[in-house]
């Protein structure tokens, strides 16, 4: 092999491409887009679009994108300045009405630490892949391609244009869900954006519908000085909860890095995920005949009481796994109208002129809910008290010194459970595999609805897939006792038996 080889591994995970920064060299980024290239070209793609956000080696990494696609003769439309992640979905989707054969590449990390790097990927028409999920598997494909002896020609032809799509992706979020200009006047909302690249973007946006705004952490700083731009992180949303406090805004809103996880609150706390959906879920209309309700697809940490209220509104809850490239397709296959995950990231379906497509748009997502808040101030009320009768511990997660030992820390809290009672399921009615398992007792899922005992608990146990030696875990329960009693279980199998150390 040339100068160009790599040797194994490579910075490919499960939905997107991850790494520290230090862990691959220019060269091995450089031929991952280059065996992405390669991909497109088996697919026919004639355009690739690049965004990036604000994180501090995202720009270097963009740039040996657009230099890797301009070398093979691509047609690139680059967002050279820090975008969120929808807005770059947005902008491929654009650019796909008159260059149908887009590819997409947006360079972000997410949620992690300003060390990290990676690029998500979309195919015609701005389709979501991961590994085995898409065309020819997906990043599976991708990653063969990584580790092979195939180069990518060099072709003259290749053209470069500049965007800068953020009007007009507000204007047509606002279009989605019809919210115009200076609707929501009178509402108030705290917004902390974590120094990520969405901050801009929604402030925008909430100010062109009439809402009052206290920013926090709003301009984009790829160093994160506050920490890891993680608002579901144990904490993090506390600063602007006291804002809320002072000041009497109603609304307490947080975006990570990129932008595609928000998290909801008010001046008492945050709301979990599937509680926040109710409110979205009904300002977007979702409700299907009686005979045959909506599918909306929720992951393993969506606890049972807030899927309760989403039948009440005319939809059929679908467990899937985490993974925001195939919840999109799966989304697309079973023509669900929208998803939640517990982690903060909401699904639409998204119509642009002949395309439809599923992926996240925050601007939409955001403005569902204050539209819900805005024409029933009560929705506060209800999705508080609702809450309350649900204790979750939010997701606490552990660095192990191997894989090894990360996988029998898992297994023992595992165990430990199964043997306590609970049942435990690791793939969807479907077949699917949920990537982790789903620990729970008291709770009856049948045609009927959901049937919920004294004393339930739900739990989602997992590894991490694009952090090293890490398992992700995440309890609900009807109980506070017994939610005390079982994070500390977890928690002491984790950190003293294992020797786990916690991590955002």
């Amino acid at each position: 092999m040339d100068e160009r080889a790599v040797s194994s591994p490579d910075p490919i995970k499960v939905y997107d491409a991850r790494w520290e920064i230090d862990d691959f060299s220019d060269q091995q980024v450089r031929r991952l887009f280059e065996a992405t290239l390669i991909y497109a070209r088996e697919l026919r793609v004639d355009t690739i679009t690049i965004a990036r956000d604000a994180r501090l080696h995202a720009g270097h990494v963009a740039e040996i994108a657009a230099d890797e696609a301009l070398r093979a003769g691509f047609q690139v439309f680059l967002l050279p300045d820090p975008v969120s992640t929808p807005l770059s979905y947005f902008a491929t989707l654009e650019v796909s009405q008159r260059h149908p054969a887009t590819m997409g590449l947006t360079v972000t990390a997410s949620h992690n630490p300003a060390w990290y790097v990676g690029v998500k990927f979309t195919v015609p028409v701005a389709r979501a892949i991961g590994l085995d999920c898409g065309p020819q598997g997906g990043l599976t494909r991708v990653r063969q391609i990584y580790h092979s002896d195939e180069r990518l020609a060099t072709s003259p032809g290749g053209a470069l244009r500049l965007l800068d799509l953020k009007r007009e992706y507000i204007d047509f979020s606002m279009r989605q869900v019809g919210v115009g200009q200076q609707e929501l006047s009178g509402m108030s909302v705290v917004l902390d954006a974590f120094h990520g690249s969405a901050g801009p973007e929604l402030l925008e946006a909430l100010q062109r519908t009439g809402a009052r705004v206290e920013p926090v952490r709003i301009v984009p700083d790829g160093n994160f000085p506050t920490g890891s731009p993680n608002p579901t992180s144990r904490g993090k949303m506390d600063r602007a909860i006291e804002l809320a406090r002072q000041s009497g805004c109603q609304v307490v809103l947080g975006v990570d890095g990129d932008g595609d996880r928000i998290v909801f609150g008010d001046a008492q706390g945050v709301f979990s995920a599937g509680f926040a959906a109710v409110a979205i879920l009904h300002a977007a209309g979702v409700a299907g005949l009686p005979d045959r309700p909506c599918p909306v697809l929720y992951d393993p940490k969506v606890n049972p009481l807030a899927l309760r209220e989403w039948t009440k509104l005319g939809t059929r809850p679908v467990l899937f796994r985490n993974g925001h490239s195939q919840i999109k397709d799966y989304m697309q296959q079973i023509g669900a109208v929208a998803a939640a995950e517990e982690s903060g990231h909401y699904y639409h379906r998204i119509v642009m002129g002949e395309h439809t497509v599923c992926c996240e748009n925050s601007v939409m997502t955001v403005l569902l809910f204050l539209r819900a808040v805005s024409g029933n101030p009560d929705w506060l009320t209800e999705l508080r008290q609702l809450q309350d009768r649900v204790s979750t511990t939010g997701e606490f997660n552990y660095k192990f010194e191997s894989d090894h030992v990360r996988d029998s820390a898992l297994a023992a809290v595992v165990g430990h459970f199964a043997e306590s009672g609970a049942t435990t399921v690791t793939a969807t009615p479907d077949g699917v595999d949920l990537q982790g398992t789903v620990l729970s007792c008291g709770i009856e899922h049948g045609d009927a609805g959901i049937d919920l005992e004294t004393g339930w608990f739900s739990g989602y146990v997992r590894v991490a897939t694009n952090e090293k030696s890490v398992v992700r875990s995440y309890f609900s329960a009807d109980r506070p006792d017994d939610l005390a009693r079982i994070e500390a279980e977890a928690r002491h199998l984790l950190a003293d038996k294992f020797n786990g150390r916690v991590i955002d």
